[in-house]
This record gives C-alpha cells, structure tokens and sequence, in this order.
C-alpha cells in the first residue's frame, strides 16, 4: 500500500454539505467515513501539438497526457476536511474554504527560531510581495520583517519531533505536510492532531503582529462591505471617505487637475477639473447620477488624470477612495482599492500616536498665496514668512546646489533656525506622496546625526547663508531638534487626516527611527486658498 504526504484544506464552517465545495456533479464514494469525489481521467494531446506534428516529420503523435482529479472529503469534529490529489484543487471552489488555516496551524507548531521561509506582502501601491528564504533556522526579527505593515502570507519551517506530526509545515491557505500516511484510518487520525493545532492560540505569544492587518479575501465579505460603499456613496453623507490619486501630487507640472466620470458616455473634457479633488467635488461634479450607484455599477465610475497636451491615466473611483468602517464589530479599511481588516488593538494604537503629533500648521507656516502652487514656491515662501528659515528644496533654483552627500540629496526643505526644526513637505495626502515625505525625513535626519561629513556640508550651506550659529549645530544632539512632515491639502478638507496605512509608516518612521534617535517629530497640515 502506497502512502501520501497531504495537503489539507479546511473548509469553512458554514459549509456543512461538502458537495457544495465543489464547481461541477462529481462521482463519490464513501469508505471509513471519508468520502471520495473524483471524476474519470482521459488521454488528450496538448493544443500545440498540432502544430508540432504538422511541421515535423514525427511519425505518430507522442505527446499525450492524462489528468487527474480527486479529492478526498473527511469529518473531524464537525468540520470538514479537503485532501486534493492530482489536479484535484481544481474542481474545488476555493471561496469555500477557510483562509489562512494551513498558516495558523504552521505557526502554533513552528518554533520562532525554526523558519525557514516567509512570504509577505505590503498593503500599499503597487504592493511588495516579499519571499525571505534561509539555510538555517531563522526568526521573524532576523528576516526584518516589518511587523506593523508586512501581511504574513505563508511560511515553511521545522516541527518539534515531539508533536509527531511529521519533520516540517507549509502553511499557507492550505497546510502542505511531510508526513507520509498509509490509511484512511491514519488519516483521519492525524488531521485531528492537526485540527487541535489550528484551534490553538499559541501563535500569539511568538508572532503576536500576525492579526495587526489581514487582507479580505473572502468574496462574500468583499461583496458586504462593497454594498456599504456603494450605500454610503449612494446617500450622499459621506463620511470618512476620501478621494486619493494613486499619483504624487506636484511633480508632474502637465497635470491640470481630475475629472470624475460615471459610464453614461460624456467626453471627460466636458467634465469638471478639480486640481485637489475631494469626494465634496466627486459628488458636485456627478450631480443626481450618484443616486444610480449600484455594486453592478460601481465600476464605471472613474476618476481620470487630466493633462495639458496628452491624454492621462484613469482608475475606477473605488481605487481611488480610501474610507475606514466597521462592519459586524470589526473594522474594515478600503486602500488602493483592497479591503482590509485592522484588529481594533492596533487601530487605537496607530491612530492615537499619530493625533499626539499633529499641531496646527497655521500657527507656524503661511497660507500659500496661491491654490496651485509648486512645492519649491511654497518652502520659499515659508523662508520668506520668518527670518531665520533657510531653504534648501533642491526644486527651487535658490537651492539647487545645497545638496548633501555623493548622491546630493536634500537635508529637508525648509531649515528653521528660530526652533531647531527641519521642514519637509509635501502636496495632498497620497499614500505614495506620504511615503516619500516620510522616507525623505527618516533619510535626512539620520544621515546628519551619523556621517559628520553631511552634517559639515549642511552647516556649510548655512554658513553661506549667513546663518552665523551654524558651526553650533556641531556635533548634532537630536534631543535638540524637531523634525516636521507637512502636508498642503484642499482649502474644502472638512477633515485633516491621512490615510490609515500612511499613519503606519509614519509610526514606524518616527517611533522605530526618528524618535529613537532623539528627535521630536510632528505632523501639520497647510490649507491651500
């Protein structure tokens, strides 16, 4: 007799009739209490095979294959159990089965320092999915996981001989074991071993991070919480929500502004333009069509980029939304077009250290003279606003050559002598604008506190300036300086607030970095006219 080495999915616990797993009528037999659902297999030639035969004198046709499809179905403790064989994964209707089980049950039973391979995946634009491999044992902190915005998607790694389920564990949706079983009764057996190990919470001791941020997955859920958009856009009330171009706002000088359309066919230059859109002008601008929203319609809405002489890029309107809800006690977060589930402990967490760093902008900084504005013009109009600010915005021609570094990098935009603070800003609230705000500071700020030779170019530059305490700024004491992230947004915000994962990395910039260092960081928000 033969033995296998399975993988095992479990299906969800609604799913009581495993028939229902299934995409197509399949045979079945049932022996020992599992269940097998198969279909017969035939010989087939590829489809290029013709081609091949055709063209070369072979003779005969040698290339043939055969297919082969199973599945065995097996009860344990009220819950069912897929074991697929041969192509089998394909007749199964993978909406039906419990996400992230294999995963769960590979870290209760894979010691932290046994892991031999990560995948990750970040919940930003253009997400980075990261595989980390290892020769050796190895823990979360050794791979530099980024435990606040890395999405833990699959691992592989050793397990304790003593749990006498096999040498090692895949884990994933489905958990792929190592070890070889005989019998249906032996089966059935060892998924029960490794069913008590999903039900197990030991995961939280040595990867508490895992439930920080999960990416839904679920279609049906994906569907509800798609209908409370679709509702809340629909009514017209619209809180929380905020219209973000996946686009660094400022850069590129042909960008006129945004349109917004709705799929009943009008030109987009007949539309509105709105250089700074909001979800205020998406509603003016698409009047009493916003009451035909519906989720079978919700995809021809689009927000376009409008340019002076070329045509731009369009996006659906759900991919430029972000908006923040709770549904069924939990609360969901719609980013670049994907839903997310954030665990209310992490939430809190986020959110309160961002709010302790927001000050009032309009305190320090002067309103903009204009509405559409480059980022070099504003920072030189906050050196102007204040004797004792230096500018140092590489973009402006006053400061195109005070640059740090081989790589001639910016120290920061603005330098504020009068309270020791670096100023870097940037145009709207994008996730990729934030982020490299936020990068550009943690760069800086950093380099001048390690490298002495930066820190005598920077000084130097002052020193041209007339600024005659620079050489005080030697050696650099961070406890001394404050570092400061502006963001200039729509005169019409009602709310001044950045997206949920751009708050992340502003946390893990500030708290991991910049304020380990010794700095002092804020957040202000400018209003444009």
């Amino acid at each position: 007799m033969g033995t296998i080495k399975p993988t095992i999915y479990l299906l969800k616990e609604d799913v009581t009739d495993p028939k229902k797993l299934f995409k197509q009528r399949l045979k079945h037999k049932e022996e020992d209490g599992c269940t097998l659902y198969y279909k017969s297999s035939g010989s087939n030639s590829p489809n290029w095979a013709d081609f091949i035969i055709g063209n070369f004198q072979l003779g005969s046709n040698p290339f043939r294959n055969s297919s082969s499809y199973a599945v065995v179905v097996i009860k344990v403790e009220n819950r069912h159990f897929a074991i697929p064989f041969g192509m089998g994964v394909h007749l199964m209707d993978l909406s039906k089965i419990e996400y992230n089980f294999g995963l769960k049950t590979a870290i209760n039973a894979i010691p932290k320092s046994e892991i031999r391979q990560l995948d990750t995946t970040k919940p930003e634009l253009k997400s980075q999915k990261t595989k980390r491999l290892a020769v050796v044992g190895t823990t979360p902190e050794d791979f530099e996981i980024n435990k606040e915005k890395e999405i833990l998607r699959g691992i592989v790694g050793k397990v304790p001989k003593k749990m006498e389920v096999g040498q090692a564990f895949e884990g994933r949706d489905s958990l792929r074991t190592f070890n070889p079983i005989g019998s249906l009764i032996a089966l059935k057996q060892y998924i029960h071993k490794i069913y008590e190990l999903y039900q197990q919470k030991t995961y939280k001791n040595e990867y508490p991070w895992i439930d920080n941020i999960s990416l839904v997955r679920d279609k049906k859920l994906e569907e509800d919480l798609s209908k409370l958009l679709v509702k809340e856009l629909k009514n017209g009330k619209l809180n929380e929500v905020y219209v973000i171009p996946p686009i660094y706002f400022g850069e590129d000088t042909l960008i006129k502004g945004f349109a917004f359309t709705t799929g009943d066919r009008t030109r987009v230059d007949k539309k509105s333009v709105f250089e700074m859109p909001s979800i205020h002008d998406w509603k003016k601008s698409i009047g009493d069509e916003r009451k035909k929203i519906a989720i079978d319609t919700l995809s021809g809405f689009k927000i376009h980029e409008i340019k002076e002489d070329e045509r731009g890029r369009s996006w659906p309107l759900e991919r430029a939304l972000s908006w923040e809800t709770d549904f069924k006690e939990n609360r969901y977060i719609l980013s670049e077009g994907s839903w997310y589930e954030v665990s209310p402990n992490f939430y809190r967490l986020i959110n309160s250290y961002f709010q302790n760093r927001v000050i009032d902008g309009s305190t320090l900084l002067p309103t903009p003279t204009k509405s559409k504005i480059m980022e070099s013009e504003y920072n030189k109009e906050i050196c102007d606003a204040l004797k004792g600010r230096y500018l140092f915005d590489l973009g402006h021609p006053d400061a195109a050559i005070k640059y740090i570094g081989k790589d001639q990098n910016e120290a920061c935009d603005v330098y504020d002598s009068t309270t020791n603070t670096f100023i870097h800003v940037k145009m709207g609230k994008s996730s990729p604008s934030l982020s490299h705000l936020f990068q550009q500071g943690n760069f800086s700020g950093i380099a001048l506190r390690q490298d002495e030779k930066l820190l005598d170019q920077f000084i130097e530059h002052l020193q041209n300036d007339k600024y005659r305490d620079a050489a005080k700024l030697k050696p650099l004491v961070p406890s001394s300086f404050a570092i400061l992230f502006v963001s200039l947004v729509a005169k019409n915000s009602k709310k001044l607030d950045i997206p949920f994962f751009s708050k992340v990395t502003f946390y893990n910039i500030a708290n991991k970095s910049l304020e380990f260092a010794g700095y002092k960081c804020q957040f202000a928000f400018v209003r444009l006219p």
